[in-house]
């Protein structure tokens, strides 16, 4: 209790002004529908943020290329190249509300990631562009101290149709100092063609065929629902971990694209692994209508049918796939739409024989009182096989609702509650967490009390502060966290440099602190620096863990 009391008093005394910033992970979480950093792919997070430093020019960017950013549906897609067609560049984000199939919440979304600028000069030279960066880590544990380093690199050149890029890295105890992973792609836009050689990326329908987008759980809002198909494209990883690897070619022949690839799963691993080396044949042919598309992928042992149109303002999608290996179909299919000027809903369906049966709900929505917003889902999945050693068949429901509201001008405070049941394991887990944030300026104060119940009842709670300009920012934050249990643990987001994704999952009983700053060195060069500690010391000396302490440096350019 004494405990308990003091991490209250903590974050009661502790209260102190701080700098607000457009955080490039908020950007993110807005724009997938998330409301915890945790629900996010860190490849994902990492693509994303890249088009923070360099949005995507819609007015100036092909039609493939705005399928290969994964920013846009297939529908939006058109209807802005048809619009592009008949008036124009687009000159405003108050125009680009107005083109069907954006409006002012999408706009608002995609407002980070996007620019609208309208160089008519097409000089493949001047359009050059050259981006890079550069991180380096290191940790020191316990005492004794026992320390280790990482690093890593990424290089990119661009221009209006070519763009090469290398990365690689050293992790944590990698045990050489040489790089361990390696990555790279190639790629060239013709006028109608796309070519693409290395490590890409490749995405069709909803995800079931080819790569990880279908997934049910904790699908906290209606942006999450449907998602956005781009065809192929060159990977800027430090890693490429999620890319397949190998030769593509993309073309277009009126309404119809057509996609064919080779990849080598297992490459990577060649020398570890060798068994692991095989061949991914992928082929895809897509309709496009000004409403939406169609398309049928062969990827492998699966072969896929699915769809995506939008109808008089509502988005439909499906995607129904059968695994000749496992002698298996599945199929998933959803809806979204706007319900009301301030209310929209969604809903998901998965159908997978002797695997899963699934089913999703969520809304979203907004009120003048108190400027508030919202939203809630629901997700129910059942497992006919079982999960238990007794179970014949195991079921598990989520229920999650968020809540944003301004109780003043600068003051604004947040509330999320998530239950979770399940037949088997530790049945309930309840999480519950509240935040407090004021804004004053350049200034900002964030406050988190952050409380789940599994097995026990475990807290997490942190404030930070710091300052923000054009040129620079300084972020500090301390916290608490007491969580007994595995099972209780509470994730936690750490701010980082832009392609470093971290959420740290709280486990034992301790107390953290870091220091996270960036600052412009020249106009093309900004360096961001982070210290971190974790230690343990409120634990019983038995049960002690060794405390952490990390200090990261990244420098990004582009010239």
């Amino acid at each position: 209790m004494k405990i308990y009391m003091t991490l209250v008093a903590a974050l009661v005394l502790g209260v102190t002004v701080n700098a607000q910033e457009s955080d490039g992970i908020e950007a993110v979480m807005r724009f997938m529908g998330v409301d915890s950093p945790q629900e996010l792919d860190a490849a994902e997070v990492e693509r994303l943020e890249d088009f923070l430093e360099r949005p995507l020019r819609l007015n100036m960017a092909s039609q493939s290329r705005l399928q290969a950013s994964g920013l846009l549906s297939p529908y939006q897609i058109a209807s802005l190249s048809d619009y592009r067609v008949k008036h124009g560049n687009v000159m405003s984000y108050t125009e680009l509300a107005a083109v069907d199939g954006f409006g002012p919440d999408a706009v608002q979304k995609l407002r980070p990631f996007i620019s609208l600028e309208c160089n008519q000069l097409h000089n493949d030279v001047m359009n050059a562009r050259h981006d890079l960066a550069v991180k380096s880590a290191y940790k020191a544990t316990g005492m004794p101290i026992a320390s280790d380093w990482s690093y890593g690199l990424k290089y990119r050149f661009r221009t209006d149709r070519l763009t090469a890029s290398i990365g690689t890295t050293k992790p944590y105890s990698s045990g050489s100092p040489w790089p361990q992973a390696y990555t790279g792609s190639l790629s060239y836009d013709f006028r109608k063609t796309r070519i693409v050689i290395g490590d890409f990326n490749a995405r069709f329908g909803q995800g079931l065929a080819l790569w990880s987008g279908a997934f049910m759980t904790s699908l906290s809002s209606p942006d999450a629902f449907m998602k956005k198909p781009s065809g192929i494209s060159g990977t800027y990883s430090f890693t490429g971990s999620s890319a397949l690897t190998g030769m593509a070619a993309e073309a277009t022949a009126g309404r119809f694209k057509i996609t064919a690839l080779m990849a080598v799963p297992g490459v990577k691993e060649m020398k570890k692994r060798p068994e692991k080396v095989s061949l991914l044949p992928v082929a895809n042919i897509t309709y496009l209508t000004r409403f939406g598309h169609a398309s049928m992928t062969y990827a492998g042992s699966k072969a896929s049918v699915d769809g995506a149109f939008c109808i008089k303002g509502v988005n439909v999608f499906s995607e129904a796939v059968y695994d000749f290996a496992e002698r298996r179909p599945e199929v998933v299919c959803g809806t979204e739409f706007n319900a009301s000027e301030k209310v929209r809903l969604a809903s998901l369906a998965r159908y997978c024989p002797n695997d899963s049966y699934q089913a999703a709900f969520s809304g979203a929505f907004r009120t003048s009182k108190l400027d508030s917003e919202g939203t809630f889902s629901v997700d129910a999945v059942c497992y006919p096989l079982g999960k238990g050693k007794e179970e014949s068949h195991s079921v598990q429901v989520k229920v999650l609702a968020n809540w944003e509201c301004a109780l003043s001008p600068s003051l604004r405070m947040k509330i999320r509650l998530s239950e979770r049941f399940r037949t088997w394991g530790s049945r309930f887990r309840t999480d519950l967490r509240a935040d407090l944030s004021y804004a004053a300026g350049p200034w900002l104060m964030n406050m988190r009390l952050n409380a789940l119940r599994c097995v026990r009842t475990g807290f997490v709670g942190y404030f930070e502060e710091g300052y923000k300009t054009s040129d620079m920012s300084v972020y500090l934050r301390q916290g608490l966290f007491f969580v007994d249990d595995w099972e209780d643990r509470i994730y936690v987001y750490e701010r980082d440099a832009p392609g470093s994704f971290n959420v740290r999952a709280m486990y034992g009983r301790g107390w953290f602190a870091s220091v996270v700053g960036s600052a412009h060195v020249s106009r093309s060069i900004r360096l961001y620096v982070r210290a971190s500690y974790i230690g343990y010391q409120f634990m019983p000396h038995e049960k002690r863990k060794p405390g952490k302490a990390e200090l990261k440096l990244y420098i990004l350019s582009t010239f």
